[in-house]
């Protein structure tokens, strides 16, 4: 009897699993997801493979040897991604059965300009023209071989509001692809980075009224682009990794009311920083300011600035501000106007001068911030002057130490005493030695001679006889 019933059991189980879906045989298929994820596929799934009593949402085929995209059947997914693999071309209407797609990631493949046309984002074909695959808001081409982008790709897609670029050889936005961006009315957020642009076409921006997020990071622009003035909501700006050397007031030349947040890190370049360079910055949040080797100097005015007919100055109401690991000896008071409203400041791997002109630094920023830079407590230290190099700066305030002022000619007061020191030194030893010397002189034959001369070898010197023969 238990041998029947065991093998009635081992039926069953071979049932299922020679019924069971071929997607799910070679895939891991739970509750709403299909997750494909280097199974090192070469073909997709024939229409038949995808299991029908499962309502998939989710698809992952990421890190596979895929090819060529072919088209999917209808399922109700809404996500897709096919992500590192090695796409080269993909059919005509391949998404047009995924009319619930919102998000497809293509990055990570050999896609060109030449195989990424419009068609390939055709949707169902209605009575006189295909319909537009309208959930869908991301679509991600990051990191191909995209040089350019054809006019009209986007006509099926209309209401993109993320696109990512990143990692394409761009190196210009021309005609055709500013073309393209500029027919998305919705986009929200553009991913330029890693394009070897080196500039911004001047009404790049114009069209996009709703761009809020813009990615520069990693490009050649020496700096920051004009075509900025024209934007009409952005909000955070991404512009790390380009070779600025100076940022003065034609960086941002024009009022840019929405921008809340500004990323300028790893700028190798980078060196000062000129009065009024961010005052037209009104509404700026977030600074993110780190990693600029040879950034020495932030002018005090920076972001300080006056309205016509009024004496008080205005700052932008900054929350978070990262100064990290920069080349900063000092830091002045008036380069905020509220420190104590600060959520995030980073001050860590500067060269900080311990100097009375940072001894506002001790006595009132660090009380006043000390519960947002517990981590740095530790290492806040001063580099100069030699004397006071590793002294940690909350050791400075707890002590209530008062730092010593540079003179005049810019020095440091404290290396005057050894210099001093060193001269009375030298005067005392020249003394005895001069003494000395001229002692042993005297004596010497020469010395004797000299010395023993008086008034009338000096006229017998001056006043020789007269030849014999002259009379």
């Amino acid at each position: 009897m238990h041998q029947i019933e065991l093998l009635l059991l081992v039926l069953l189980l071979w049932t299922a699993v020679a019924k069971a879906d071929p997607v799910c045989k070679v895939c891991m298929c739970s509750e709403t997801t299909v997750n494909c994820v280097a199974r090192n596929l070469q073909l997709h799934f024939n229409d038949s493979d995808w299991p029908s009593d499962m309502v998939i949402t989710d698809v992952m085929i990421d890190n596979n040897q895929l090819v060529h995209v072919t088209q999917y059947p209808p399922l109700a997914v809404l996500r897709l991604s096919l992500s590192h693999n090695n796409i080269v071309g993909i059919d005509s209407a391949a998404f047009m059965h995924l009319q619930n797609l919102t998000e497809l990631d293509l990055s990570h493949n050999f896609i060109t300009s030449e195989n990424l046309a419009s068609d390939v984002f055709k949707g169902v074909f209605a009575p006189d023209r295909y319909q537009p695959l309208a959930n869908l808001e991301t679509l991600r081409l990051g990191s191909n071989a995209i040089h350019t982008l054809k006019s009209d790709l986007f006509e099926h897609i209309v209401n993109l509001r993320i696109l990512t670029l990143d990692a394409n050889p761009l190196r210009v936005l021309d005609q055709g692809t500013v073309l393209a961006l500029s027919s998305l009315p919705y986009l929200e957020v553009l991913d330029l980075s890693y394009t070897d642009l080196k500039d911004l076409p001047e009404y790049l921006l114009h069209t996009p009224k709703n761009l809020k997020v813009l990615n520069l990071t990693g490009n050649f622009m020496t700096r920051v682009p004009s075509a900025l003035e024209h934007s009409h909501a952005l909000e955070v700006l991404h512009f790390s990794e380009n070779p600025v050397v100076v940022l003065d007031r034609s960086s941002f030349k024009s009022d840019m009311p929405y921008l809340r947040e500004l990323h300028m890190s790893y700028m190798e370049n980078l060196t000062y920083i000129a009065s009024g360079a961010m005052s037209k910055l009104t509404a700026l949040q977030e600074l993110y300011l780190s990693h600029n080797p040879r950034l020495s100097s932030i002018h005090p005015d920076t972001f300080s600035s006056r309205r016509d007919g009024e004496k008080s100055e205005e700052w932008p109401p900054i929350v978070k501000l990262d100064l990290g690991h920069n080349n900063l000896a000092s830091l002045d008071r008036h380069l905020l106007g509220h420190w104590k409203i600060l959520q995030y400041l980073n001050l860590v791997g500067n060269r900080w001068l311990c100097d009375c002109e940072n001894q506002w630094m001790v006595s009132t920023l660090l009380p006043a911030v000390e519960n947002i830079t517990k981590y740095q407590i530790d290492t806040l230290e001063c580099v100069e002057p030699e004397q006071m190099r590793g002294r940690k700066l909350h050791e400075l305030e707890v002590r209530n130490y008062h730092m010593r002022c540079l003179d005049s000619a810019g020095n440091h007061p404290e290396k005057d005493a050894k210099m001093l020191v060193g001269i009375l030194v030298g005067v005392l030893l020249a003394v005895p030695v001069t003494m000395i010397a001229l002692l042993l002189f005297r004596k010497s034959n020469f010395g004797s001679r000299f010395f023993s001369r008086g008034p009338a070898s000096y006229s017998r010197a001056f006043y020789s006889p007269a030849d014999s023969g002259e009379n």
